[in-house]
C-alpha cells in the first residue's frame, strides 16, 4: 500500500480541467455565499417536494435515474436517500400520533372514573374511538411496506 501511495504522489498531476458551472454554484450555496432564488434556479427546476431538514422547498438539479434535489440552504438528496428520509419522517409522525392518542384514551379513561350518567358513558366513548386510532396505527407501523428503496425503481 504503501509503494502505490508513493507512486501516486510522485506522479506529474494532470492538466486541471475547468469546474462546471453548476459545481461552483452548488459549491457557493453551500458555503452559504449564494442563496439566491436566480442562483437556485440555475441548479435546476422547483419540485413541489420539501427539504426535510428544513421543510422549504426542493430543486431538482438532475433527473433520470440519477435524480436529485437541493434546497436553498445546501441539503442535497438522491432520489434514494430522500425517500428514506420521507419514510423515516412518516414512522416518526406515527409513532407521535400513535403515543397522543394513548394519552388520550388513558386521560379520558381517568375522566370517565370520576364521572357518572351521559359523562360517563361519553368519556368511555371517546376512549374507545381513541382505541380504533392506536390500532390504526399499530397496523400502519407493523406492516411490511415501510418502503425501502427496493421496493421502488430509482
Amino acid at each position: 500500500m504503501g509503494g502505490l501511495l508513493y507512486r501516486l504522489v510522485a506522479r506529474k498531476a494532470a492538466k486541471q480541467k475547468p469546474i462546471p458551472k453548476n459545481i461552483l454554484i452548488k459549491t457557493k450555496i453551500v458555503e452559504r455565499i449564494l442563496s439566491d432564488l436566480p442562483s437556485l434556479n440555475a441548479l435546476g427546476d422547483q419540485v413541489p417536494f420539501n427539504c426535510h431538514g428544513y421543510c422549504g422547498v426542493l430543486w431538482q438539479v438532475e433527473k433520470g435515474t440519477s435524480a436529485r434535489y437541493r434546497c436553498h440552504v445546501g441539503h442535497a438528496y438522491t432520489a434514494a436517500s430522500f425517500f428514506t428520509e420521507q419514510t423515516g419522517k412518516i414512522e416518526e409522525t406515527m409513532w407521535a400520533a400513535k403515543r397522543v392518542f394513548e394519552e388520550r384514551k388513558n386521560l379520558l379513561t381517568s375522566f370517565a372514573k370520576a364521572q357518572t350518567g351521559a359523562a360517563f358513558k361519553s368519556s368511555l366513548e371517546r376512549a374507545r374511538i381513541s382505541q380504533v386510532h392506536i390500532d390504526r396505527k399499530k397496523a400502519i407501523l407493523q406492516a411490511d411496506d415501510k418502503g425501502t428503496t427496493d421496493d421502488i425503481l430509482i
